[in-house]
């Protein structure tokens, strides 16, 4: 969540909220011009956000917004089972503004890096180590200290700092680049700030309409193509089931595997809890197992792949999901085509009755292979010749 400005001749500031898809595509949920950014405004727009949900007693887990007080007030209040956490770009931003004030240029980038290395804590041991290093660099520099400490570490450090927000299913959001990026790409279709309200939602559509266009393009590439690293009957019961972008995160993954082992403590499980994604630990059970990966131990965000809202248990009757007629239709079909046919459909049938089947297989017999004869004389040279000639043009 976050505001922009100069958007429309009224100067009203546009608070903008937007999600992320399952694959991983930005989409935006509401737009709400305000006629100032204080909390009883941004109160009435999180109780219009909240009648948006379909399902009852639902509420966002995660809320990525700046260290505006007007703004988290009311998400304690409106979301108070969600988990507020702040934009680290930001933060950074701000802190290394207030180091250029305070601090003498030979020791400002030092300073940087360990604060950095601060935010980037993987435990709070770890923490606590880099913030004594952090404050021992800053001994002659109190008045930043505790600009640092009263500011952002002591009030807010379990909304930004990797050790608390490590164990937060943020999906990889971190900052509020991604809505500062819907920002742009509106301001780009509304072309100036001095449109009617007419003109800006008309833009918000044209954006919504290209947004649509786009993840249901990319819910379709999730769908129906395969990625080379993805081929191993290893992820047999993820393809076609989860996002592309969440195959890679798990194929990066399981790079660490030969490092990590079966470990917890070596593996952190990081992607496990920030992502929701087997982590390295829990995928060397099933390389152990020499098992494909379940489908079940990926998070329900990442299996999202289409536009469909899930209806509320005890709500379906049971004509949502049964299948008599396809499978009739599709014997039907079976019939009525020759051989050929009949296996080009019979392959496709089995990819997806036995993903963890692949149609590779090796060659019944090893191939000869043998150089070519090599030939002496005039005429080979000047073959030779001729095909340098062709390389060179």
């Amino acid at each position: 969540m976050d505001s922009t400005y100069k958007t429309n001749k009224y100067r009203q500031p546009l608070f903008e909220i937007v999600g992320m898809t399952s694959t991983e595509l930005t989409f935006a949920i509401a737009f709400a011009y305000m006629e100032s950014e204080q909390t009883k405004n941004f109160y009435w727009v999180l109780e219009k956000l909240k009648e948006l949900f379909v399902k009852k007693d639902l509420c966002p887990q995660v809320i990525l917004t700046d260290r505006d007080l007007a703004l988290m007030k009311p998400i304690e209040i409106v979301f108070p089972r969600s988990i507020n956490l702040l934009c680290r770009f930001h933060i950074n931003k701000n802190v290394g503004a207030k180091c250029k004030q305070h601090v003498v240029n030979d020791l400002q980038k030092t300073i940087d890096t360990l604060w950095i290395e601060v935010v980037w804590a993987s435990d709070e041991v770890e923490y606590g180590q880099r913030l004594h290093q952090l404050e021992q660099a800053c001994v002659d520099y109190s008045g930043f200290m505790n600009y640092v400490k009263d500011t952002w570490l002591t009030p807010h450090r379990h909304r930004f700092v990797g050790a608390w927000i490590n164990r937060v299913l943020h999906l990889g959001n971190t900052t509020t680049n991604r809505v500062e990026f819907a920002h742009w790409k509106l301001k780009q279709m509304l072309g100036n700030s001095i449109g009617d309200m007419v003109k800006c939602w008309e833009a918000m559509n044209n954006n919504l309409r290209l947004q649509l266009g786009n993840i249901r393009a990319s819910f379709q590439k999730s769908f129906y193509e395969v990625e080379h690293a993805h081929i191993s009957p290893f992820y047999g019961y993820l393809r076609g089931s989860v996002s592309r972008a969440a195959l890679r995160r798990i194929a990066e993954e399981l790079l660490r595997v030969d490092y990590v082992g079966t470990n917890r403590q070596i593996c952190g499980c990081t992607l496990r809890t920030s992502y929701g994604l087997p982590c390295a630990c829990e995928l060397g059970r099933y390389t152990l197992g020499g098992i494909p990966i379940s489908i079940y131990v990926v998070h329900v965000h990442w299996r999202k792949l289409t536009m469909e809202v899930e209806l509320e248990v005890g709500a379906d009757d049971g004509s949502e999901v049964d299948m008599t007629c396809e499978m009739d239709e599709l014997w039907k079909r079976f019939r009525s085509l020759d051989v050929i046919g009949k296996r080009a459909l019979k392959s496709r049938v089995c990819e997806l009755a036995y993903p963890t089947m692949t149609p590779l297989c090796p060659p019944p017999e090893k191939l000869k292979t043998k150089e070519g004869v090599k030939k002496k004389g005039k005429n080979h040279q000047n073959m030779m010749f001729i095909g340098t000639l062709r390389i060179m043009s």
